[in-house]
């Protein structure tokens, strides 16, 4: 009898650990989620002239540069602050030196390849990613998993 009160107990201990599960969605899920998120954050900040992407890239110009636009294989040179939703600043470059990257070879987040060539050399503008196109759902200390992301950017520089 004691035996039975035993492994029931343990059984009853292992049976009310936490759950640790995650939710998971479909790509399509999740984009429609961020889709959702981003509309309520443009209509609760009163933001307009905004275009999209079939892909769920927000983005919208600031300041017209020099009209000359970057293409695959260029070098960029930008200044950004990136964001979250709630407005919590992650990251931005360093104000003593651009950040470089050359486009299309995919050192940057796919959101950044899409949205900067719509960023004139010596212009500015807004791109507001779904977390498919940014980070997905891996998170780090910054930055939690499935988030949509923020950026101000001004293309320094196109060589």
């Amino acid at each position: 009898m004691n035996r039975l009160i035993f492994f029931s107990l343990i059984f009853s201990l292992i049976s009310c650990t936490e759950d640790v599960s995650t939710v998971t969605r479909t790509k399509q899920e999740q984009l429609d989620l961020d889709l959702t998120r981003i509309e309520g954050y443009l209509n609760e900040n009163n933001l307009s002239g905004f275009s999209s992407t079939d892909n769920g890239l927000y983005y919208k110009l600031i300041e017209q540069g020099n009209s000359n636009y970057p293409a695959n294989g260029d070098t960029i040179s930008v200044e950004y602050i990136g964001e979250l939703l709630d407005g919590s600043e992650f990251d931005r470059s360093n104000t003593d030196q651009p950040f470089e990257f050359v486009l299309g070879l995919g050192q940057v987040i796919e959101g950044w390849e899409m949205g900067i060539p719509k960023i004139d050399e010596a212009g500015s503008g807004i791109l507001i990613i779904p977390s498919g196109l940014g980070y997905g759902s891996v998170a780090n200390s910054s930055i939690p998993g499935n988030s949509v992301l923020i950026f101000r950017i001004n293309l320094i520089e196109i060589r």
